[in-house]
């Protein structure tokens, strides 16, 4: 009989073999704060991140997730055209001023606001001339009665009496004129009466609705996008890039290969100011590997998530615990670590931060029981 003791790299836990120990503590739910960089650059108020799967994250999801304070990650099952689309509509749901809105030239039909309308969810469109001078607006209110969908806008818009600010408006006083003129929108024109943003009144509102949203620099939501190790990876990163895209994410079953940094160091090298998560990966061979190669973030498990299929297909992967607390230590603190969620059955959600310091389940201050022919890792929670 063949020695495979050599073979078996040691005890490997997973999120069911631990559980935390209540212990004392002062801290109450309203005083937790759970804000963590998903990237080097990135902070998230709710470390949630969904997954970049057909069947989980397009638009609708990263703004909803968004708004919560986590961030989506748009799966890449798609043209790349298509990709980018789905980028814009998270990045001009909502906005402290949209730097980029959506236009109408005044020979336009009725109808082609109304589609407009209704693909980006707005309620009004600025409508500018081939030099991208402010003419007029087009509102809902112009077109609740109007059933001549070949009409010009031109003939329905509102281009009297126009109100508008310039770019060093702050949102208080935004908020201030749309109320004494009782307007939703406010188009943002430079010195040159050209069209440089626009204030809507719904997105001041959403800033007290939802304060904890997961917004960049410009107060748009942020959203991640998936991308894979293709030929075209550097094209569909410029798309998503031109797209407002806040980070990609390198998404495949095996984030330890020579060809996952080949794709890396294309797109850091076009794209330096562009934050690039690398996943997946079990080790912390990988994890070096790939921070040393430009990693902005790494995404930890092969095969733990709820439907994932690939340690019963392929039969490989690592209990996701103990992979989070070995990368975590390699790691150091350089680079975030984003780890997969155990493969749930509770409907609830296990979030972990696993000190780097934790060499190994005796520094955790627990004992190891046997439960069913199972070693379970009992810890203790420290106290306030």
């Amino acid at each position: 009989m063949l020695n495979s003791s050599n073979k078996v790299i040691g005890l490997g836990l997973t999120y069911d073999d631990v559980l935390l120990v209540p212990n004392y503590s002062e801290i109450l739910p309203r005083d937790v704060n759970l804000s963590s960089r998903v990237t080097r650059n990135i902070e998230l108020k709710t470390p949630i991140i969904s997954a970049a799967m057909d069947t989980v994250t397009e638009s609708a999801m990263a703004i909803a997730i968004a708004q919560e304070g986590g961030i989506g990650v748009i799966h890449k099952n798609m043209t790349i055209e298509q990709q980018a689309i789905e980028v814009r509509k998270v990045k001009r749901a909502e906005s402290g001023m949209i730097l980029d809105p959506v236009t109408l030239l005044k020979d336009a039909t009725v109808a082609d606001a109304k589609a407009m309308m209704a693909e980006f969810k707005i309620g009004g469109v600025p409508v500018v001339n081939e030099s991208k001078h402010l003419i007029g607006i087009i509102t809902n209110r112009d077109l609740r009665f109007e059933k001549d969908n070949a009409r010009l806008i031109d003939e329905v818009m509102t281009k009297e009496n126009l109100v508008t600010a310039s770019p060093d408006t702050t949102m208080e006083e935004a908020e201030a004129i749309l109320q004494e003129h009782k307007i939703e929108k406010l188009p943002v024109l430079d010195g040159n009466n050209q069209l440089v943003g626009l204030i809507t009144y719904r997105d001041i509102t959403k800033n007290r609705v939802k304060p904890n949203a997961n917004k960049d620099k410009y107060g748009r939501l942020r959203v991640a996008a998936a991308v894979g190790v293709t030929g075209d990876v550097v094209e569909r990163v410029s798309a998503l890039n031109e797209s407002g895209v806040d980070a990609v994410i390198i998404d495949t079953a095996h984030g330890h290969t020579k060809g996952v940094v080949s794709a890396l160091q294309s797109v850091k090298a076009k794209f330096p100011g562009l934050d690039v998560v690398v996943g997946n990966i079990a080790t912390p061979e990988a994890a070096v590997y790939l921070m040393e190669a430009g990693a902005d973030a790494v995404k930890v498990g092969i095969g733990p998530g709820s439907i994932c299929t690939t340690r019963i297909v392929a039969g490989v992967g690592f209990p996701q615990l103990s992979a989070v607390m070995e990368v975590a230590k390699a790691i150091d603190g350089r680079i975030p670590v984003i780890g997969r969620p155990r493969r749930g059955t509770y409907g609830s959600i296990q979030a972990w931060r696993i000190n780097a310091e934790s060499e190994s389940t005796s520094n955790l201050g627990g004992k190891s029981n046997d439960y069913k022919s199972r070693n379970a890792m009992v810890q203790k929670c420290g106290s306030a």
